[in-house]
C-alpha cells in the first residue's frame, strides 16, 4: 500500500489529473483526533454552557471513501453512525447518524470541518485550522492524513472568521465558540468504528 500524506484542503477538478499513488488499501482507516478548551462564546447565549470546559473529537474514515460533492477546492465526504465521538467535560456522545467530513484546501490554511448531529438533539460544527499544505491534492479523491502531526489549533477571534471553532444549534439558535487546542491523525489498518449508543437522546 501506498499512503500519500499530505495537508488538509481539496480539489476537484484535477481529480482526473492525480497519479495513482494516491489509491489507497480499502481497509486503511484514517483516525483524526481533536483535543482542546471550547470558549470564549463568539456568538450566541451558550445555552448549553460549554465555554470553559475542555472538549475532543475522535472521527474514523475509511480512506477508501469517494466524495459525496466536490468543488475547485474541496470534498464533502459522509462518514457512517459510529464515526464521530464528541468529549465535553465529562460527558461523552457518539453519533448515531451519518455525519460530514469537510476537507477545504486554501493557500492561508487547510480546513477540516466535522458536521454530525449531537446530544439533546444539536447540530454540532466543528472547524480545525491547520497549517497550508498539510494535505496534498490527493485528499480530493479519498479522505487521507494531514502531515505534520500533531499540529495545535489557535482559536478563533471572530465568529465565522479565521481560525479553529466550534458551533452548535439548539432550539434554532446557534452558539459559536473559540476552540484553542490540538490536533493528530494516524491511519491504521482496519480498526473497528465504535458502536453508536442509541439509547442516547
Amino acid at each position: 500500500m501506498f499512503v500519500r500524506r499530505f495537508s488538509f484542503a481539496f480539489a476537484a477538478l484535477i481529480v482526473g489529473l492525480l497519479p495513482l499513488a494516491a489509491q489507497v488499501a480499502p481497509d486503511a482507516t484514517l483516525t483524526v483526533a481533536v483535543t482542546g478548551t471550547l470558549g470564549p462564546v463568539l456568538s450566541g447565549s451558550d445555552p448549553l454552557q460549554t465555554s470553559g470546559h475542555t472538549g475532543s473529537l475522535t472521527l474514523m474514515a475509511l480512506e477508501s471513501l469517494t466524495p459525496t460533492k466536490t468543488s475547485a477546492n474541496s470534498a464533502v465526504y459522509t462518514v457512517p453512525p459510529g464515526a464521530i465521538t464528541d468529549v465535553i467535560g465529562l460527558q461523552s456522545f457518539t453519533s448515531t447518524t451519518p455525519g460530514k467530513l469537510i476537507v477545504t484546501l486554501t493557500p492561508t490554511a487547510d480546513i477540516l470541518t466535522v458536521i454530525y448531529n449531537s446530544r439533546q438533539n444539536t447540530v454540532t460544527t466543528l472547524i480545525a485550522y491547520l497549517a497550508p499544505g498539510s494535505w496534498s491534492s490527493a485528499v480530493m479523491m479519498h479522505p487521507m492524513p494531514f502531515s505534520p502531526s500533531p499540529q495545535n489549533l489557535l482559536s478563533a477571534t471572530v465568529a465565522g472568521g479565521p481560525g479553529s471553532q466550534m458551533s452548535y444549534t439548539y432550539q434554532g439558535t446557534t452558539t459559536v465558540l473559540g476552540l484553542a487546542g490540538t490536533i493528530s491523525n494516524s491511519a491504521p489498518a482496519n480498526p473497528p468504528l465504535p458502536e453508536p449508543d442509541l439509547n442516547v437522546r
